[in-house]
């Protein structure tokens, strides 16, 4: 078993993995605000992550998430790109992503500690 094949470590590394996905369809959502017919598009991948931390770290290793198309049009050129749902959305995203920097940072101080001799 290696340093990182643990369950907490897994799923810390998929949320880094999955929110920074989530953050470039956003980021092309926003590109394309202008853009006329373009349909937004969302990963959700908390479902899928939540079944797999009970099954272990291979199984989490595995999750890709889900991306759908919005085909609700909300402008007059067929354009479904909402400005205040897509800045909520990255703002949530980048939440997620953050905190899972700050458990993986955690356990790289845990590790570096242990390793160092400095745990008492």
């Amino acid at each position: 078993m290696g340093l990182f094949d643990t369950v907490s470590s897994q799923a810390v590394v998929a949320a880094l993995n999955l929110s920074r996905k989530a953050e470039g369809l956003i980021a092309n959502n926003l590109a394309n605000y202008d853009t006329p017919g373009y349909k937004t598009e969302t990963l959700s991948f908390q479902g899928q992550l939540k079944q797999a931390l009970s099954q272990g770290p291979a199984q989490i290793a595995q999750v890709q998430g889900q991306v759908a198309v919005n085909t609700l049009s909300l402008q007059p050129d067929l354009n479904s790109v909402s400005l205040t749902q897509q800045t909520t959305d990255l703002a949530k995203t980048q939440l997620l992503y953050e905190t899972a920097v700050q458990a993986f940072n955690y356990k790289v101080t845990e590790v570096k500690i242990v390793s160092e001799g400095q745990a008492q």
